[in-house]
């Protein structure tokens, strides 16, 4: 995951290991905690939002 903490409270937003036998699945070895705001314009997460602070930032 290339941003682990929250910009605004710093807190980390890795998540719980996924399994061994998923993680080739999922290209990663821990989920996330951030939450993907979408756009059903664009089809895709336009931004994230920190589930501790609730505040938003701009997809990377």
């Amino acid at each position: 995951m290339s941003n682990d903490f929250c910009p605004y409270c710093n807190t980390n937003l890795q998540g719980e290991t996924i399994p061994k036998e998923s993680q080739k699945a999922y290209g990663a070895t821990h989920f996330t905690r951030k939450i993907g705001i979408t756009s059903i314009e664009a089809d895709r997460f336009i931004k994230w939002q920190c589930p501790d602070c609730n505040k938003e930032w701009q997809r990377d």
